[in-house]
């Protein structure tokens, strides 16, 4: 299963970036491109090419921040929009609080993730990467 990794607004890129992969590549995982964002706009549009070319987009990075670039308020302006219920989205969290989502459209998955290497490692259990395994194969 290939995926695309996008940094938006992300410091700990290359700790994060190390637990992604392994972590993705446990269950078969293989980055197709990484990339970054740091405007909402520059965002959307790498969402919207990483979702043409692989099943799964992950995003790392701006769940902490607190305007208007907060990924979860973009998230939620992006997809108020669109046919996407409470259904298709799920929050993820950590022991520690740190939360991070998961949007699932037909066959494709959005990950977003919170910017640290701890909590993604925490957000992904055993449940989570045999739901990707399952709806990704």
């Amino acid at each position: 299963m290939k995926y695309d990794l996008i940094f938006y607004i992300a410091k700990k890129t290359s700790y994060c970036e190390k637990t992604v992969k392994r972590l993705l590549g446990g269950i078969g995982g293989e980055v197709n491109l990484v990339t970054d964002a740091t405007t909402p706009t520059a965002l959307g549009e790498e969402v919207s090419g990483s979702l043409r070319r692989c099943p799964l987009a992950v995003i790392v990075g701006g769940l902490g921040s607190y305007d208007d670039d907060n990924l979860a308020t973009v998230l939620s302006r992006v997809f108020s929009n669109s046919g996407l219920t409470l259904e298709n989205m799920r929050r993820l969290r950590t022991q520690s609080g740190e939360a991070g989502y998961i949007i699932r459209y037909r066959s494709q998955i959005l990950l977003a993730l919170p910017d640290s290497p701890q909590a993604i490692e925490e957000i992904f259990t055993q449940k989570l990467l045999d739901y990707l395994t399952e709806k990704l194969s």
